[in-house]
């Protein structure tokens, strides 16, 4: 049997094995519980912003304007955390290329053909849906998964 026959199978493993691998480089590379701190403090903080805003609160505010060097601070030391997950994220970006020339080859087409093409459409997709939109699709549960699966946030 030549998986290779079958792109909506081939996809969904391909799907299946980039989201557990993104995940558990997300995992390894970030400080999670950092993250969460760092989060949870911004979130905070752009609250007590919009309501001190909002109701034009100038001593809020002031208070405010002294905090924000260090919740900016903060943000960078957020994404210098993430910036590891965006270069890891290249090797993907071949994958994806890869997998533009397999569709080619194997003259899987623009659109791919689905059990359900006559009778059933996906929300949003309608009867017909190209590889990477079936990539996406799959992808999206699948990363959720790995992610509660290792408490990745």
């Amino acid at each position: 049997m030549n998986i290779l026959q079958y792109p909506t199978a081939f996809i969904l493993i391909v799907a299946i094995i980039i989201s557990a691998l993104l995940t558990v480089v997300n995992k390894v590379v970030i400080d999670q519980k950092r993250m969460k701190e760092i989060n949870t403090k911004v979130k905070a903080y752009n609250k007590r912003l919009m309501k001190a805003t909002r109701e034009k609160n100038e001593p809020e505010l002031q208070r405010l304007a002294k905090e924000k060097p260090v919740i900016m601070q903060m943000q960078q030391e957020l994404m210098k955390m993430q910036m590891p997950l965006f270069i890891s994220m290249i090797p993907f970006f071949i994958v994806f290329y890869l997998l533009k020339i397999l569709a080619n080859a194997q003259n899987w087409g623009q659109w791919l053909l689905f059990p359900w093409h006559a009778s059933l459409s996906l929300p949003l997709f309608g009867r017909d849906l190209g590889w990477l939109g079936w990539y996406v699709v799959c992808s999206m549960p699948f990363t959720s998964f790995f992610r509660k699966l290792l408490g990745v946030q």
